[in-house]
C-alpha cells in the first residue's frame, strides 16, 4: 500500500531533522546490502522530466551525465525543442537516458480548474479515444526515429486519464511499458503490479534538502520513488539547478542505498521480481 499523505509528511519531517547524521550512519552500514533492488540497493529511484524543455538539455542532462545517472525525459513531439534540437535528444538517448512519450500536442482537459492556457484544439475533453491512441502511436513512431527504441514509457499530460470522457488507461497499455502520473508522495510499493499509474513527487520549487528527504523517506518502505521535474534552472514550473544537483549528488554518493534507473528499466526489473 502507498503511504497516506499524513504518514508521508511525518516521515519527511523526521528525515529532514535527521539528515545531518544520516551520512555517518550509512557509512557504517556499507557492505551489508540486503535490499530488494539490484546490487542490494534499498530504494529504486526514477528521475522524470516533462515537456521537452531546453533546460533539460542545457542543465539537467549535463548534471546527470557528470554523475553517470539516467533520467527519463517525457517528450511532446510538436515542441520546438524537438524540431530544433533533435540531434541533442538522440545524443541523450545514446548516453543512457530514456525518451518517453508525452503525446504530440500535450493535450489536457480544458474543463478543469486552472486550464485556461489549454488551446481549444488541444482540449482532451474534445478528443475521441481513437484520436488519443492515434496521437500516442504517432509520438511513439517519432521517438523511435530519434532513438531507435521500440519500448518506452508514457506520462499523462497534466495527469489526465480521460479523453472525451472515456478512460485511456486500459487503451494505452498495448503501446507503452508503463505510465506515470503525479501524486503527493511519489512512492510505488514493491508488490504493486499496477504499472500504468506510477506515482511521482512534484519537485517544483523544492530545496535540495526537501528532495533528499523524499528519497530518504522511501528507504523504510524499500519502494520505488519517482521525482517529477519540469524546468530545471530555467523555463517554467522550475526547480533550481542547485536543488536538482544536490539530489543527484546525494543519490550518486550512496549507490548501496539507491538504484537510479529509467522508468522502463525499473518497471522491467519490478515485473520480473513479482513473478
Amino acid at each position: 500500500m502507498l503511504l497516506t499523505n499524513a504518514r508521508w509528511m511525518a516521515i519527511v519531517v523526521l528525515t529532514l531533522l535527521s539528515c545531518a547524521t544520516a551520512s555517518s550512519e550509512e557509512a557504517g552500514n556499507e557492505g551489508n546490502n540486503t535490499g530488494p533492488w539490484p546490487g542490494g540497493a534499498e530504494v529504486a529511484v526514477i528521475l522524470t522530466y516533462d515537456d521537452s524543455l531546453d533546460s533539460h538539455l542545457d542543465i539537467a542532462i549535463p548534471q546527470l551525465n557528470k554523475l553517470d545517472l539516467p533520467g527519463t525525459f517525457y517528450l511532446s513531439g510538436a515542441r520546438s525543442s524537438i524540431r530544433d534540437r533533435h540531434r541533442e535528444w538522440r545524443n541523450a538517448a545514446g548516453q543512457g537516458h530514456e525518451l518517453g512519450n508525452h503525446m504530440l500536442y500535450h493535450p489536457c482537459r480544458k474543463s478543469l480548474p486552472g486550464r485556461d492556457w489549454v488551446q481549444p484544439w488541444h482540449d482532451l475533453d474534445d478528443y475521441t479515444l481513437a484520436q488519443f491512441i492515434d496521437e500516442l502511436r504517432t509520438t511513439n513512431s517519432l521517438l523511435s526515429a530519434i532513438d531507435g527504441e521500440q519500448k518506452r514509457s508514457f506520462a499523462y499530460p497534466c495527469g489526465d486519464m480521460q479523453a472525451g470522457g472515456e478512460d485511456i488507461v486500459e487503451a494505452l497499455k498495448p503501446y507503452v511499458t508503463a505510465a506515470r502520473h503525479g501524486s503527493a508522495d511519489g512512492q510505488h510499493a514493491i508488490d504493486d503490479d499496477n504499472f500504468y499509474q506510477l506515482a511521482s513527487f512534484d519537485s517544483l520549487k523544492k530545496s535540495g534538502e526537501e528532495l533528499i528527504a523524499v528519497a530518504e523517506a522511501a528507504r523504510a518502505e524499500h519502494s520505488m520513488v519517482g521525482f517529477l521535474f519540469h524546468g530545471v534552472g530555467g523555463d517554467y514550473l522550475t526547480t533550481s539547478a542547485e536543488s536538482h544537483q544536490a539530489l543527484l549528488a546525494h543519490l550518486a554518493a550512496h549507490p548501496e542505498v539507491y538504484w537510479v534507473a529509467t522508468v522502463t528499466d525499473a518497471v522491467t526489473y519490478l515485473k520480473a521480481l513479482q513473478q
